[in-house]
């Protein structure tokens, strides 16, 4: 584990994806937007002609990478929380790949800063990234909350550590379904993580 990842604490970087989606995930891996092999797609289209234009360091859209947040549970997962959404976890050393960049907020926001050193990341406010309410607090927090990891192209299934999932009926079926195509990632139910209440003990 490096030393960044270690300051920051950071187990995993997540990507959220309709459950109905992990066939074609298990099959090809992560793909950027224009991926063919979608069977529901959660983006908002109310920002995705803003995720068209083209990041200032290697001149590529935004849509040509593979997002992930350090924070999921953000207004983005408020906005699918009645979907049949799952949260995968991806191994947080992916940060120290080739083509991948760091935004300080939403990658679609106005004042957006793209970054390509890791190293940037000791300079993020981790408690405001970390967050874990935007209500009553200016639009930056809810931007901040939104931080993303940005990788080119395609992500590897083999980086794949951990399913989370709103309920145990969820992750039943992601293990009667992928059954050995799990071996080594986890499925853990995490209701809070999707806005949803624990169920009383």
């Amino acid at each position: 584990m490096s030393s960044i990842i270690k300051a920051i604490g950071l187990y995993t970087i997540d990507h959220m994806t309709h459950e109905r989606n992990l066939d074609s995930i298990f099959r090809h891996g992560l793909l950027a937007h224009g991926n063919p092999f979608k069977k529901v797609d959660i983006s908002n289209r109310e920002v995705n002609s803003r995720r068209a234009r083209r990041e200032p360091i290697y001149g590529r859209k935004i849509h040509d990478y593979v997002p992930f947040y350090f924070n999921v549970r953000n207004a983005m997962m408020y906005r699918n929380k009645e979907e049949d959404i799952v949260v995968l976890g991806f191994d947080s050393e992916l940060i120290h790949t080739d083509n991948v960049l760091f935004t300080d907020r939403n990658a679609a926001a106005n004042h957006v800063k793209f970054y390509k050193d890791p190293s940037k990341l000791l300079e993020f406010d981790w408690n405001m990234v970390f967050s874990r309410s935007w209500v009553d607090w200016p639009e930056s927090v809810k931007q901040k909350m939104m931080s993303e990891v940005l990788v080119y192209g395609r992500v590897g299934i083999e980086w794949l550590r951990v399913i989370y999932c709103k309920d145990e009926q969820s992750a039943s079926r992601i293990r009667s379904s992928y059954g050995a195509r799990l071996r080594g990632v986890n499925v853990v139910v995490d209701p809070e993580m999707f806005f949803m209440r624990r169920a009383a003990a």
